[in-house]
């Protein structure tokens, strides 16, 4: 009888796999994944004020880690921080017109990506992954 793989090191796997490939298709642009991952919150976000700790948990990062991706998105010109006005200590973080300028070329890539993860699967199974996924990441989320 076959032993059954470990479900995180698939996860790790594919996440390693997926990353070194964005990575390619997104140098063009002058960013990596992280980079895009943080781009792509402060697009989606609904809220009208975004600190550097607002990203720290959505993305599940640790503050080092989320200081050096938006020193470097600032230095490369996507983004830009002003202090907030309700608390010195803070900074919200904006979008520069030169992230919106290839927001459609990075979710291009992203989606040609996704698409090659659900190859060969129907409609139907790929939202059964999608939202078995979202289950295993609930679970391993911190409380």
């Amino acid at each position: 009888m076959e032993e059954q793989k470990s479900i995180g090191l698939i996860v790790k796997q594919i996440n390693n796999i997926y990353e070194k490939d964005f990575n390619n298709r997104l140098r063009r642009l002058g960013i990596t994944a992280s980079q895009y991952a943080v781009l792509n919150y402060l697009f989606h976000s609904q809220k009208e004020e975004v600190t550097q700790r607002d990203i720290e948990k959505n993305m599940s990062l640790r503050n080092p880690t989320v200081t050096g991706l938006l020193k470097r998105l600032d230095e490369k010109g996507f983004i830009f921080s002003v202090p907030s006005t309700r608390d010195r200590r803070c900074k919200n973080i904006y979008l520069a017109e030169k992230a919106y300028d290839i927001q459609k070329r990075m979710e291009a890539e992203r989606k040609k990506l996704d698409k090659r993860l659900v190859l060969g699967m129907s409609k139907k199974e790929s939202n059964a992954l999608c939202k078995a996924l979202e289950k295993v990441l609930y679970n391993i989320e911190e409380p």
